[in-house]
């Protein structure tokens, strides 16, 4: 079983790998030991090698390329790839994508994180700065591939892990990874934290029914569910089922625009953390 991994920075991504190694019997494949082998070829610095990255692609082409190879040297074994490209070169994996409120995400590398470039001033500092380094990321990926990370029809399992231990995790991507292997699988599984799901005019125009979001910029916003929201609100749920229906650009059932229903104000969010009995640590612009 394949299983490929990327999220959002700070949403714990390498813990979880780690766990699948040592709960699971899954190998981890860290592209950084790709980068670590080839700039020991070139007899460069990893740093070097990212900065020659940033000027000539073709090293990023390297380097995955091997990725590919690896892939098929190891197929028929359990694998995790913890790679921010994996989902898109190695056929046959089961793509995930992680998830974290930018809030959450911050507090784990403020004070949680030791390496140098992880290291920041304030809470908020580090906030920013995740939000842009993960905005540089998709930028970057999607001009090389013309393929974009942030899209989440590219993957098979949507997991927010803002209020999720990592054991739950576990068991929500390893049951999932093995009912997509036995071909039971729903095509998409989204799991979100309610936390990062707000709330639009058109939610509490459409009560009943599944909750369904849309996103906008990096923040998903539900469009039809109140009731099933709120139920998973009161029951204390820490993520929730809900049904993606696009970005920016995608047009939902009734015609309207994803970014013209992806609305919300200050007045709607307080009615909905009144109704809900929740707080929002971050609000988008």
């Amino acid at each position: 079983m394949f299983i490929a991994i990327n999220g959002q920075l700070g949403s714990g991504k390498s813990e979880l790998c780690r766990r699948l190694n040592e709960e699971y019997g899954f190998e981890v494949f860290h592209t950084g030991r790709i980068q670590r082998e080839f700039a020991a070829e070139l007899g460069i610095s990893t740093l070097e090698l990212n900065e020659l990255c940033k000027s000539d692609h073709r090293y990023d082409r390297i380097i995955d390329g091997r990725l590919v190879d690896y892939a098929e040297s190891v197929r028929g074994k359990d694998v995790v790839f913890d790679s921010r490209m994996a989902w898109h070169f190695v056929s046959g994996a089961f793509k995930v994508h992680l998830l974290v409120s930018p809030d959450i995400a911050a507090d784990r590398v403020f004070f949680n994180r030791v390496a140098e470039e992880e290291k920041y001033s304030s809470r908020e500092e580090a906030m920013f700065n995740l939000m842009e380094r993960r905005r540089l990321e998709n930028e970057r990926y999607e001009m090389l591939y013309n393929v974009s990370m942030s899209d989440y029809f590219n993957y098979d399992l949507i997991l927010d892990t803002s209020l999720l231990t990592v054991k739950e995790e576990l068991e929500i991507i390893v049951g999932a990874a093995r009912k997509f292997e036995d071909g039971s699988a729903k095509k998409q599984l989204f799991l979100s934290s309610l936390l990062g799901i707000y709330p639009t005019d058109m939610l509490f125009k459409s009560p009943d029914g599944e909750a369904e979001v849309v996103k906008k910029g990096d923040s998903l916003y539900a469009v039809s569910g109140y009731r099933k929201l709120l139920d998973a609100a009161h029951r204390g749920l820490r993520a929730v089922e809900v049904k993606y229906l696009g970005a920016e650009g995608s047009v939902l059932p009734d015609g309207t625009k994803a970014e013209n229903a992806a609305n919300t104000s200050p007045e709607l969010i307080s009615e909905w953390e009144h109704a809900a009995g929740l707080k929002f640590g971050y609000i988008p612009n």
